[in-house]
């Protein structure tokens, strides 16, 4: 009998927060703007190359990049799709370029690695941000997790704050 798995799924949680200057205190602190929760999907290509990283055997494995850890960004406004092998509109400037992000694996029986990175965004105009992507290179690389989420509207100093638990049962 054949199981079949729903996953690798991966959860985003997402927060927008912006630098304000604390009147009693003096001091600059970080006030949270937006904070959300977004789904995955995972696309047909990076599919594969998770099966060949974690079956794969010699020859099969012998052109194989770092681990799944790149997190890009982008303003696309499109659904992600399976098909997918790129992120459209990934953004390639102002703090919002593809960044590798830390990595906390699972240890003894749990089942989820998180991968984390905070973006700052250095841009002078308003910046709107809406889907992410995980890749196994610092560019170009198999994209193997899209997520679409709510429309941001990122100002200069802001910080965007992307946490990933990808769940595998």
């Amino acid at each position: 009998m054949l199981i079949q798995v729903q996953g690798p799924r991966a959860k985003a949680v997402l927060r927008h927060e912006r630098p304000q200057l604390n009147a009693s205190t003096g001091l600059w602190e970080l006030v949270l703007l937006h904070e959300q929760e977004a789904w995955n999907i995972v696309t047909n290509a990076g599919r594969q190359q998770l099966h060949r990283y974690l079956y794969g055997a010699g020859v099969q494995r012998a052109s194989l990049s770092g681990g799944f850890n790149y997190i890009g960004l982008s303003s696309d406004a499109t659904t992600p799709a399976a098909s997918d092998t790129t992120l459209t509109g990934e953004l390639v400037a102002d703090g919002l370029n593809r960044q590798l992000a830390t990595v906390t694996l699972p240890t003894g029986s749990n089942n989820q690695t998180f991968l984390g990175k905070v973006f700052t965004y250095t841009g002078v105009s308003p910046f709107v941000v809406q889907k992410l992507a995980v890749f196994d290179q610092a560019s170009g690389g198999v994209m193997t997790h899209e997520i679409k989420f709510g429309q941001r509207n990122l100002f200069q100093n802001d910080t965007f704050t992307v946490t990933i638990a990808i769940t595998l049962a």
